[in-house]
């Protein structure tokens, strides 16, 4: 178990248990006290739930504009069992032309038209060439045909391709 996940547990059970004795000496009505209860545990997963991009879970903010791609795990959408799919990505940001040392995780819907681009960009990796993405403007949602419109959900494009070959100083 995280030891952060464990530190915030024994607070909070060390908070309930402040809670109890509080309300053990006290004759506060037992709707204050039935609404301290209820307010306290609602903090418990409120704080789980807060805590999930801690815990290295795939973030679903917006991509940078210009990432390396590490790798990729596409899970189609699967009418039988009602999945919308969704394609993961582990990515390293650029900083001063550099890819950062910590990759991040990403999670998209599912798109068909990323689903292929991303294909390719794999294929190309396993081939041993470096992939480089670009962010593209976004879609406009108006455009969409409706079996790709999903509520509340912002569909990215992007562009893959090679690392350039470094340029090597004049001798």
């Amino acid at each position: 178990m995280n030891q952060a996940i464990l530190g915030l547990t024994l607070t909070y059970v060390a908070l309930a248990a402040l809670l109890l004795g509080i309300f053990l000496l006290t004759r506060l009505p037992a709707w204050i006290k039935l609404l301290c209860v209820i307010l306290t545990s609602s903090f418990y997963y409120i704080t789980y739930v807060s805590l999930q991009g801690v815990l290295g879970w795939p973030t679903k903010q917006e991509l940078p504009e210009h990432f390396q791609l590490l790798a990729a795990s596409i899970t189609e959408p699967d009418e039988n069992t009602g999945e919308r799919g969704s394609i993961h990505l582990w990515l390293s940001t650029f900083v001063e032309n550099k890819p950062t040392k910590e990759p991040r995780a990403y999670e998209l819907s599912y798109n068909l038209d990323l689903h292929i681009s991303l294909n390719e960009a794999l294929m190309k990796q396993q081939r041993g060439h470096v992939q480089i993405g670009k962010r593209l403007e976004q879609i406009d949602d108006e455009n969409l045909p409706k079996e790709k419109k999903h509520l509340s959900e912002v569909q990215q494009r992007f562009e893959f391709f090679d690392l350039p070959d470094p340029e090597l100083p004049e001798k």
